[in-house]
């Protein structure tokens, strides 16, 4: 029997056009887009009209779908959402088989950022979300998951899964944290994924292309975008080299303390060396003087020994009384 699968996004407002995905018109795999909008039609998506979950809030409610998934999509026990801004170059039975080879979940890492804390100052740089907000999380972040913040990031453009009640745990976890602090997902992906059961399978080295997808493509926008100039944003890259600087200083404090006490040791390891060889030298002179004054020679010299002692007196005017 034929698993249910199917390919789902979410676009929300007027914010972009709807790509159209070619594979859709060879592929048995439905595409469904979850939309807001009345006026959306489209060649390759199925419509599926719903209801904001947040009125106010039209990226978190896409964040919603995106994470949590729909009730439309529950009959459908494999998924691969895909960002409308992506644009599928395999079909969805190719990708679905290969991502889920041995795995509930999938998903690719960030080809272009290396630690999970160099996403958060862009995202400030770049006016993606409120200062604070990011930052807050990024402190937060910083006590409870400070290894986390070394990671890759993962890259959330393609999210492949299967209905499992760990994976829908995990997604329960990344959406509160998405809730709780920035909308952009990409900072608390890996914060998810090291707290729920989940272990995803991370595929692809290459955001942009890959056999499997390409992206971005056009699809005009219409809210303008922040120009990527390379200024690093000043108080939280200033916090994350004070917190580096700290980390060095007390590593190097422990490096003193480890060479001060290896060279006390050495100097103590010499000191027990030389007093072991002083009690040595002791040990023989006196066995020396031992042997010496047992001996006969030194028993029977002993007049002469006294003699030579008067004579000695004598001759500095002494009593040989």
């Amino acid at each position: 029997m034929t698993t249910p699968r199917a390919v789902y996004t979410a676009l929300l407002g007027d914010y972009e056009e709807l790509s159209e995905q070619s594979v859709a018109r060879t592929s048995d795999v439905p595409f469904i887009c979850l939309t807001d909008r009345d006026d959306l039609v489209s060649d390759t998506w199925t419509i599926v009209k719903v209801e904001l979950p947040f009125p106010f809030d039209l990226v978190r409610s896409q964040r919603q779908f995106k994470i949590l998934g729909h009730p439309a999509l529950h009959g459908f026990e494999e998924t691969l959402y895909i960002d409308n801004s992506v644009q599928l170059d395999a079909s969805p039975d190719d990708i679905l088989d290969d991502w889920l080879d041995g795995a509930d979940f999938s998903l690719h890492r960030h080809s272009f950022r290396k630690r999970v804390i160099d996403e958060f100052d862009e995202i400030v740089r770049l006016n993606y979300d409120d200062a604070g907000r990011v930052n807050e999380q990024l402190l937060h972040y910083a006590e409870a998951y400070p290894d986390v913040l070394l990671e890759q990031p993962y890259w959330n453009g393609m999210l492949a899964r299967r209905r499992t009640p760990a994976v829908e745990a995990t997604m329960r976890i990344w959406f509160d944290h998405v809730l709780r602090y920035s909308r952009r997902d990409q900072l608390s992906a890996n914060v998810a994924f090291s707290l729920g059961s989940v272990e995803p399978r991370v595929v692809g080295d290459d955001n942009n292309v890959s056999i499997w997808h390409r992206w971005p493509v056009d699809v005009k926008r219409r809210a303008a975008q922040s120009v990527v100039t390379g200024r690093r944003t000043g108080p939280l890259l200033a916090e994350v080299a004070r917190l580096e600087r700290e980390v060095l200083l007390e590593r190097k404090r422990a490096d003193d303390l480890i060479a001060g006490k290896e060279a006390a040791d050495e100097r103590v390891r010499a000191a027990e060396l030389e007093l072991a060889e002083a009690d040595a030298r002791a040990a023989r002179a006196e066995q020396r003087f031992t042997q010496v004054t047992t001996s006969f020679s030194w028993r029977a010299s002993k007049p002469i020994r006294v003699i030579g002692g008067r004579v000695r007196r004598l001759r500095a005017g002494g009593s040989t009384d």
